[in-house]
């Protein structure tokens, strides 16, 4: 068995969990400037954030052509799992494999972790602001309709709170 595949598999694997741990970091960077209200600091997060996805995209791209040309040289179908694949390694070589997966589940793992922290946040904190605007206005509570039975918006200037309820 010609191992340069694996050791490429294995490389760009282990290459696309170091970009999502720095996916990670922009997030948690993105998350402090939301916390703080640090308006500045959340544009230039969430334009380091889009930059690391991006890497992340295309580490994805890589390691699954990678992934799809180790299948065919080891003779698997195209569905089979890391753990089938690691099973028609040697011994001496699934070690490698299996970790570097683990790492690259691990780091996922901790990305849709903190992206569902900060989704919960927002989604608390945009609902409390929403009843606090309700209870303020009334009138703007529930939808409205027009004479022509189509929905419109209670009042015609915008709010921007800045401030902690």
């Amino acid at each position: 068995m010609n191992t340069n595949r694996l050791v490429t598999l294995v490389d760009l694997t282990n290459s696309q969990a170091a970009a999502l741990d720095i996916f990670l970091e922009c997030q948690r960077e993105v998350s402090r400037a939301v916390r703080q209200r640090a308006w500045p600091c959340l544009e230039l997060a969430l334009e380091k954030a889009g930059a690391a996805a991006d890497a992340v995209q295309s580490a994805e791209k890589d390691r699954l052509e990678a992934w799809y040309d180790f299948l065919c040289e080891s003779g698997l179908p195209d569905n089979s799992s890391v753990f089938r694949a690691s099973l028609s390694l040697p011994l001496e070589l699934r070690a490698s494999l299996n970790d570097a997966y683990r790492a690259l589940r691990l780091s996922a793992m901790r990305a849709r972790i903190e992206n569902e922290s900060l989704s919960a946040f927002v989604g608390s904190s945009a609902e409390t602001l929403h009843k606090a605007i309700e209870t303020v206005f009334p009138e703007r509570k529930g939808r409205i309709y027009g004479k022509s039975g189509k929905t419109s918006h209670a009042g015609s200037s915008a709010m921007v709170l800045d401030t902690a309820l």
